[in-house]
């Protein structure tokens, strides 16, 4: 076993030999998940990937990550990397995802190891933490390829949403718009494409809820006008006032979606008490939306903002007739 696959994957104390790994491979006692790389047998999990001097930061997983991208064109992807880049909630766990290139061999080891053999431009993939990932926009696409349009958009608009400082968020967005289209063009004609496309046409920045896309999206299929997401009111002195989670601008309706985990303590409370005044006072209304409205695509929250436009003067679009 090479010395750099031993630092990366060593993560029990005591040098073991090739001799000491084969012996162990034989009796069932580890595996061999690809060259230089050995993990235990307790599956589902991994208990261990013996074969270095040294104990590693970091848990088992990153090690085998780590071996398994090392000194190599393979990259880790698809669920993997989107857990890694925090598209995916979790911690990365076995099947984990490798691709190799097309003419590459398939690195695949049943409940472990799930090979897949796509061409990834060297432009698509970054080395973070010693593991080569796909970008997360390509991450995404991976994913949207193979998910309802409705999980694929908020995997996007996830992926293009920018950290927030009121909420103690640094940074960048893990992907721009421009670098998702990008992607899509790159893949080129495969299957699941032309739902990419529809779906690179709904994502919009700004999102800070998979409740928040999904009932943008419920309002885009029951055809209500398109809402902003998270646009600044201001005062008519100028002063931003209020951001409410969606606004259909034009008829001044302000729609907020009140998710349990942040809106449920007593200052919160007060908080959306006293927005909800601020709305009025400029002259908006507001649609406060639950948990308790989103079932069956979003049918009693859709009334609701549907009554709100009406009220504001809204016509539905007509249907054609035919004579």
């Amino acid at each position: 076993m090479p010395a750099m696959g031993r630092r990366r994957a060593g993560l029990l104390e005591g040098e073991l030999t090739r001799r000491d790994l084969e012996h162990s491979a034989a009796n069932g006692l580890i595996r061999r998940v690809a060259h230089g790389i050995y993990a235990g047998t307790g599956l589902p999990g991994i208990d261990g990937i013996p074969g270095g001097p040294e104990v590693l930061g970091g848990s088992a997983a990153q090690a085998l990550l780590q071996g398994l991208t090392e000194d190599s064109d393979r990259v880790i992807s698809f669920d993997t990397a989107a857990v890694q880049w925090g598209l995916l909630p979790g911690e990365p766990g076995p099947p984990f995802h490798v691709t190799s290139p097309r003419d590459g061999p398939r690195v695949e080891r049943p409940g472990l190891v799930l090979g897949h053999r796509i061409e990834v431009p060297e432009r698509f993939i970054v080395t973070l933490d010693g593991v080569r990932l796909t970008h997360p926009a390509w991450t995404w696409l991976d994913l949207a390829l193979h998910r309802p349009l409705e999980q694929a958009l908020i995997l996007g608009d996830r992926a293009v949403r920018r950290p927030r400082r009121e909420y103690g968020e640094e940074g960048a967005p893990l992907a721009t718009l421009s670098e998702l289209r990008q992607v899509a063009v790159v893949r080129g004609r495969t299957k699941g494409i032309r739902q990419v496309r529809e779906v690179l046409e709904l994502i919009r920045v700004g999102s800070d809820s998979p409740q928040e896309t999904r009932l943008r999206y419920y309002m885009h299929l029951a055809g209500l006008p398109e809402p902003r997401v998270n646009p600044v009111i201001a005062h008519p002195s100028g002063h931003p006032w209020f951001e409410p989670d969606l606004a259909v601008k034009e008829f001044k309706v302000s729609i907020q979606y009140e998710g349990e985990d942040f809106h449920s303590s007593p200052a919160s409370v007060r908080k959306d008490v006293r927005r909800s005044e601020i709305t009025e006072e400029l002259g908006w209304m507001e649609v406060r939306i639950t948990q308790d409205h989103m079932a069956d695509q979003g049918r009693l929250a859709i009334a609701r903002i549907q009554r709100a436009l009406l009220q504001r003067g809204w016509c539905p679009p007509q249907l054609p007739t035919h004579s």
